[in-house]
């Protein structure tokens, strides 16, 4: 007789390193990948602030002033990657009812991916000069 006894298949530790080795990969990749997915989503909201700061200037051409706020309308869809946009005017002066200026800004939504994000709010203006509100010194790139 065979005493020999065939087995097939993975101990009960082997499975266990095998799930302790995919933990800890994914707590180290998760908070890196968060942060690629916030950088993709602030430089899709910083390429539709720039694209908004564009019709601006273009009414600002045709018109020798900035729209006020509650007439412009084409800020980006708040849905556009978890921020929600804001225009806000320059005052021009009581002689001269349209604006020497705008700034537009970007908020991370509450409760989304962007909410931790470092850079917080982005502004933009209409000399081009751009912001942020939180600690990050790349924001603008």
């Amino acid at each position: 007789m065979n005493s020999r006894v065939n087995t097939k298949g993975f101990t009960l530790i082997e499975l266990l390193i095998v799930v302790a080795i995919v933990a800890i990969t994914t707590t180290l990749a998760y908070p890196s990948y968060q942060r690629y997915i916030q950088d993709g989503h602030r430089s899709d909201a910083q390429q539709a602030m720039l694209q908004t700061a564009a019709i601006l200037e273009r009414v600002y051409s045709r018109n020798g002033g900035y729209p006020d706020s509650d007439q412009f309308n084409d800020l980006p869809n708040s849905a556009v990657y978890d921020f929600t946009y804001r225009h806000t005017n320059k005052p021009a002066g009581a002689a001269n009812f349209r604006s020497l200026g705008f700034v537009l800004t970007a908020r991370p939504k509450t409760g989304s991916v962007q909410a931790t994000d470092r850079c917080a709010d982005l502004s933009i203006d209409q000399a081009g000069q751009t912001t942020a509100s939180g600690n990050g010194n790349d924001c603008w790139k």
